[in-house]
Order: structure tokens, then sequence, then C-alpha cells
């Protein structure tokens, strides 16, 4: 989905879609995506553990909600940064053996470069190999930082 590219305001269902969970798309107003090379962003390795083992590298994502699936990126930084490709950045820790969390904060920007709001994203996932599937609450903010809707959502991430 596209950010919109009509006047400043935009309905709150296309504000929640445009950014709501872990942005299914790049945005096309006031921000620029910068795609690694084919072969960056491959999981990093430490002695004595494999790249399996933790959510480091990039990863395709599903992400479920209110009936509809969308697809978005993922990348986990080896020290604890996430970022979603094309906007949005947090940070992710580990929780236990094959878990973690992670937060990520994403600014929605109206087609004339103003700030309409952000879409705070918590998800708890369960890592088993290469896939990750997590579970937790987006909200979505207006311009005064005020809650205007909050939703269930469910991720499906392939490493990639």
């Amino acid at each position: 989905m596209m950010r919109s590219a009509q006047g400043a305001r935009r309905p709150r269902r296309a504000v929640v879609l445009a950014a709501a969970v872990l942005a299914a798309v790049p945005m096309t107003t006031g921000t620029s995506t910068a795609l690694a090379p084919a072969g960056a962003g491959a999981p990093a390795t430490r002695p004595g553990r494999t790249a399996a083992a933790g959510p480091v590298g990039r990863w395709a994502l599903k992400v479920s909600f209110e009936g509809q699936t969308y697809d978005s990126t993922v990348q986990f930084a080896p020290g604890g940064t996430a970022f979603i490709v094309g906007g949005g950045a947090g940070s992710w820790s580990r929780t236990g053996e094959g878990r973690f969390t992670f937060r990520i904060d994403e600014p929605v920007w109206g087609a004339q470069g103003d700030y309409l709001g952000r879409v705070s994203v918590d998800q708890r996932a369960r890592l088993t190999g290469d896939t990750f599937t997590s579970s937790g609450i987006s909200r979505q903010y207006d311009a005064d930082d005020v809650l205007v809707r909050s939703v269930q959502a469910h991720d499906t991430g392939t490493r990639s």
C-alpha cells in the first residue's frame, strides 16, 4: 500500500493501513528508501552460535490484522536496533531461548511532508530456525501524540 498523495488529512483507516503494523511498503513522501545491495543484511554470526540462533538479519514479513495481510521487511541489527525497511526504527531484545520482543515507531507523513502522527508497534516473537511468529498491539497516535486507535497484529517472518 502506498502512502496517500491526497491532502494532508487522511482517513483513520488509511493511516493505520499505511503504517500500523510494520509498514507494508516504504513511504513515498518525504522519505527516500535505501535498500541494501544483494547479500547485505545477512545474519551476523558469532563464535559458538549459528546465524539461526537469533533474529539478527533481514526478514520478509506477512503482517496480519483486521482480516487483512500485508508484506513488509524488517532488519534486526546485532546491537538491538530494529528497522522497518523504508521507514521506522526501534529496538529488539532477547527474552529467552528462541524468544524476543521488538518495538518500532514509524512516523506518518502527509503528502506535503507534514507530520500526521506515528504508529508504535509492540510484538512478542518466537523464533524457530529461519522463521518467527509474533503477536502484539500496534497503536496509532495523531500529530499531538494522542492515541487514536489500537489493533491486535500477528506477523510471520522468514529470514531473507
